[in-house]
């Protein structure tokens, strides 16, 4: 069940042509750690007409990467919906207003931080070129339209990119379509697999896994001939024959919903990431970060 609603998508420097959101039903997918049973998924999904945004017309507009010299931990932000939950709406604990987003994004700026990609999280921890002293990654699961109409201008405001992992069920109107992906993109964001349709990995049989896993990959550098070296596992339920599945697809690492800090301690094909939502202050957040003081430029995971 489809409910649509309209609703006015701040103007300020990104400017919106035209916007509806609409909500729907079907398992709010990856953070929830109790979910029900895929057949009566439901997932807050917002979305909307054609999205045109000054920044998004642009490619040549992408913000710069950022760099450094530090090959440390580095924290892997997880987000779904950016956008304020309506009364009923499952699984709020999956949505984030944008002005509590943008709040959260201040204080990081504030604070020294900067955004990376995955990629370059990734890069290096394994001897490739650095980041700056104090990084995150933010990266959003399943695919909404409130991703690119609510958190890319926030992001894109303080010179950052992000990180897409991208549900291939998801590239439809109403939640991404190819185009909106495509936008994303031109901003210099990440985009990773995140399955075809979103099962529990645990549960299907082996062609059907290989399928989910690797197959998502091969649709979407078809789709967006970008290379798509990261997944993240539904809901964050794997085990190891999902995490052979990685493996075999030739992923570079693959991120969950477990809590903690990534670096290259970790086994690449569970690596934690921080949960976020609207309830997470700035104050928060910075804590859960570790916001003291600034790690030593070389220090290593």
């Amino acid at each position: 069940m489809r409910v649509a609603i309209v609703a006015a998508v701040p103007r300020r420097s990104w400017p919106v042509l035209a916007c509806s959101i609409a909500l729907a039903a079907t398992l709010a997918g990856c953070g929830g750690s109790s979910s029900p049973p895929t057949s009566t998924k439901a997932a807050a999904k917002t979305s909307g007409g054609k999205t045109t945004t000054s920044a998004a017309r642009s490619a040549s507009r992408a913000p710069a990467l950022k760099t450094g010299s530090y090959h440390g931990p580095v924290p892997i932000l997880m987000y779904h919906v950016v956008s304020t939950p309506t009364p009923g709406a499952p699984y709020p604990e999956l949505w984030t207003p944008r002005a509590a987003f943008a709040a959260q994004m201040d204080g990081l700026a504030r604070a020294g931080y900067q955004a990376v990609t995955l990629q370059q999280a990734f890069t290096a921890w394994h001897g490739g070129a650095g980041v700056p002293a104090r990084s995150f990654v933010a990266s959003f699961d399943d695919g909404y339209l409130s991703q690119l109409t609510n958190a890319a201008p926030v992001l894109f405001r303080h010179g950052w990119r992000g990180v897409l992992n991208l549900e291939v069920r998801n590239v439809r109107p109403g939640d991404l379509t190819s185009g909106q992906v495509k936008q994303l993109i031109g901003l210099g964001w990440e985009i990773d697999a995140h399955t075809l349709t979103h099962p529990d990995l645990r549960t299907v049989d082996a062609t059907r896994l290989a399928d989910e896993v690797g197959g998502s990959r091969t649709r979407l550098e078809r789709m967006f001939g970008i290379p798509v070296n990261f997944f993240a596992y539904p809901a964050g339920r794997f085990d190891a024959a999902a995490q052979a599945a990685v493996r075999t697809a030739g992923y570079s690492a693959a991120v969950t919903t477990q809590p903690g800090i990534a670096s290259a301690r970790d086994d690449p094909t569970i690596l934690p990431r921080v949960r976020v939502d609207g309830n997470t202050s700035p104050a928060t957040l910075l804590s859960e970060l570790g916001g003291g003081a600034l790690p030593s430029a070389g220090a290593s995971g």
